[in-house]
């Protein structure tokens, strides 16, 4: 005698159960991957999605920082900024006006470095200034957390906020603020 075949609801409860595995499997290993990879494959993306945007590396901005000619500019929140920032880095948060960041910038031929966490804000902020007329506007490269992690000087600490659960993940654990 042959048995009964499943029911049907059977068969999707074994379908859901299978693919709530492979997905719990993906993120385990996705949130194990992110520490080494995490900062390297953010840069990749960014580069790629912001094209049109001219990124430096840390070592390149380092250079930069007592030029009296580049304005750096700290897109983060107020909370992340407060903890630790690049030298005379000037806050300017990312919903800032058009017309207030025109204000802040009347010489379109200034040279202005971006940054937040990772890049993805500065990035956005770099793309609005060019469509503003700005032509020497730079995105840094990793940003805050690359730039930390370079063991390049930051003022008000020397740990950095980490923006969420998947920037805790890629900033080393010693420079990371409690």
């Amino acid at each position: 005698m042959s048995e009964p075949a499943p029911s049907p609801s059977h068969n999707w409860k074994r379908i859901g159960f299978i693919a709530g595995g492979v997905v719990l499997l993906i993120v385990i290993g996705f949130w194990l991957w992110l520490p080494a990879n995490g900062l390297p494959a953010a840069g990749k993306f960014l580069r790629w999605k912001f094209d049109d945007v001219q990124h430096r590396t840390p070592a390149q901005v380092a250079d930069q920082l007592e030029s009296n000619n580049t304005v750096f500019w700290d897109i983060r929140r107020a909370d992340e900024f407060s903890v630790s920032h690049l030298p005379n880095a000037r806050h300017v948060p990312p919903e800032t006006p058009d017309a207030e960041l025109q204000q802040l910038l009347p010489d379109a031929n200034q040279t202005i470095i971006v940054y937040c966490a990772v890049g993805y804000r500065s990035a956005q902020m770099a793309r609005r200034l060019q469509a503003l007329g700005h032509t020497n506007i730079f995105n840094l490269e990793g940003a805050i957390f690359a730039w930390a992690q370079a063991g390049l000087p930051l003022e008000g600490g020397d740990t950095v906020h980490p923006y969420n659960a998947m920037g805790r993940r890629m900033l080393r654990n010693d420079l990371e603020a409690k």
